[in-house]
């Protein structure tokens, strides 16, 4: 006799999120011999494990210290290295009682949702956003709103209009190189968005994880840094160590008004009490020892070449087949295709071709918003000859699709 399964009184928000179309398709991005625009993944070849390596042989030295539970705000130590590194950026914050050490950003951007909106709320985010973001928004049971967005970020008339309708408590953006727009936006721009702020009375929360990652133009502070009086209590900065450093250490950040923070702080706490005291100190060593500030440069370099490689493959496989905007930094770049094919459509003939990219569809909150032959391709993971070849390979690709040849590859709608 089978007993019958429980009928649990889940709450209405926490239901099973769809598959991600990202992740189903890594199974082609893996195999060997493909290349892959499709990942957000850093360069691994460019990780500094020399540096990190020396890093944690010096607190190997003092492991002992290390392996007691954290504070649940971060180790003391890196939340200085942490509050010195911010202010480089611009923004100067309170080690103590503004910035707190969170497992990468996504932990940044749940805790600040979690202690912000509850059901009935109402939140705004750019659309096309990187879906997880979206996800950590309506885990709250919050609604969800979205705003266009494109080269130049967030339509900032827009989301006035929209403010004023709804009363958001939740404005979340990607001011620099956005994921997966690879969008800067302006510094007049981040100062309208404050206005907004204050005008409206919401927060709103930058995340940055790309922003140290620019190769050309020049550097825009963090809109937290634009903001002054009363405006200052309206933005909070989220920023990580994954793309610059590494994804595994699972090292972010988050600098708040002081209650804002003190809230996040015990969410947190029911969370995972704390993020490991030894890797901070890794990090922190790493940090105090200058070994950061000498691997920027060099990933900044890096993906400067493989952006400019993207661009000019672009332009000689898809010549007038395909538009894009060049970013000035990040990992991204979002294209469109110009003819009738659309980005879904032509995915298995690129898989077949052994190239790999996501279409932009999968980046929309609001399926009915969907630019349906868009596309995001990262120029991240792969090397010049890589990129060339890949680019190559979707030119191919885009021939077969338009001929109606045969495919192989089938791939779930």
């Amino acid at each position: 006799m089978s007993l019958a399964a429980p009928r649990y009184a889940f709450a209405a928000p926490f239901e099973t999120p769809p598959a991600s179309p990202i992740r189903s398709l890594m199974p082609y991005a893996m195999k060997p011999g493909n290349i892959s625009v499709a990942g957000g993944y850093p360069a691994q070849e460019l990780f500094d494990v020399e540096g990190l390596t020396a890093a944690s042989n010096q607190v190997v030295a003092r492991l002992g210290a290390c392996l007691q539970y954290s504070n649940i705000d971060g180790q003391a130590s890196l939340r200085t290295e942490l509050a010195r590194l911010t202010a480089e950026r611009g923004l100067v914050c309170d080690p103590d009682t503004e910035l707190a050490v969170t497992g990468g950003s996504q932990q940044a951007l749940a805790l600040v949702s979690r202690v912000m909106l509850q059901p009935g709320d109402h939140a705004i985010i750019e659309s096309p956003a990187f879906p997880n973001s979206v996800q950590a928004l309506r885990y709250t049971g919050a609604t969800v709103h979205t705003v266009p967005s494109g080269p130049d970020g967030v339509d900032v008339d827009a989301l006035d209009e929209m403010a004023a309708r709804i009363k958001p408590k939740i404005v979340c953006v990607v001011a620099s190189f956005s994921n997966p727009c690879g969008a800067t936006i302006s510094r007049q721009r981040r100062l309208r968005l404050l206005e907004l702020a204050v005008k409206h009375q919401f927060l709103i929360v930058e995340d940055d994880p790309y922003g140290e990652l620019r190769f050309a133009g020049d550097m825009v502070p963090p809109i937290a840094a634009l903001a002054e009086g009363e405006a200052r209590h309206w933005a909070v900065y989220i920023s990580t160590m994954s793309k610059t450093m590494a994804p595994a250490l699972r090292i972010g950040w988050i600098v708040a008004p002081a209650e804002v923070r003190r809230r996040c702080v015990g969410a947190k706490a029911a969370d995972d009490m704390a993020s490991s005291a030894w890797i901070q100190e890794v990090v922190a060593q790493y940090l105090a020892d200058g070994r950061y500030a000498q691997h920027v440069p060099r990933i900044q370099a890096a993906y400067g070449a493989r952006c400019d490689a993207m661009a000019q493959s672009l332009n000689q496989s898809l010549a007038g087949r395909i538009v894009f905007n060049k970013p000035e930094g990040g990992m991204f770049f979002w294209a469109r295709l110009n003819g009738d094919i659309d980005a879904t459509r032509l995915l298995p003939y690129a898989i077949e071709q052994g190239v790999v990219y996501v279409p932009g569809k999968v980046f929309y909150a609001d399926p009915a918003q969907a630019d349906l032959y868009a596309m995001r391709m990262s120029f991240a993971t792969m090397n010049e000859s890589q990129i060339a070849e890949g680019m190559t390979r979707l030119g191919r690709a885009l021939d077969a699709c338009e001929a109606n040849a045969p495919v192989s590859i089938s791939l779930a709608a």
